[in-house]
């Protein structure tokens, strides 16, 4: 999944430095362009930090993703409760300063990811 979502991102960032590099844009696409690469990376760190937050609350492993209509929250336990959900959705909207309010957190096992993973190869 981070890796994916690592593709995805360096992919449009290189489409970015593009527009920044171009002789032909215009300063309004430019200034735009950087405005958007630097949102990105400002989610991209938001989402490594607040993935080692949770891995420091004593679970073995994290996903954060954030979407065009919140932030998914992928966390690797075999044991999960109401409360911990709740004081990681916390976490993440204080990580992302309230820009988000749409929180998805769900727990899985390391053999339901690594399900995931062999049904997608």
């Amino acid at each position: 999944m981070r890796l994916t979502i690592k593709n995805e991102r360096n992919e449009k960032i290189s489409e970015l430095n593009n527009i920044i590099g171009s002789e032909k844009a215009t300063a309004a696409e430019i200034n735009q362009a950087i405005e958007e690469k630097n949102f990105l990376n400002s989610i991209t760190e938001c989402e490594l930090l607040l993935e080692l937050e949770i891995i420091n609350l004593g679970y073995q492993d994290a996903f954060v993703h954030v979407t065009d209509t919140g932030i998914d929250v992928t966390v690797i336990s075999d044991e999960h409760s109401i409360s911990k959900a709740n004081e990681i959705i916390n976490m993440t909207i204080q990580e992302f300063n309230g820009k988000y309010s749409d929180v998805c957190v769900e727990f899985e096992t390391v053999e339901e990811v690594m399900g995931i993973i062999d049904e997608a190869a």
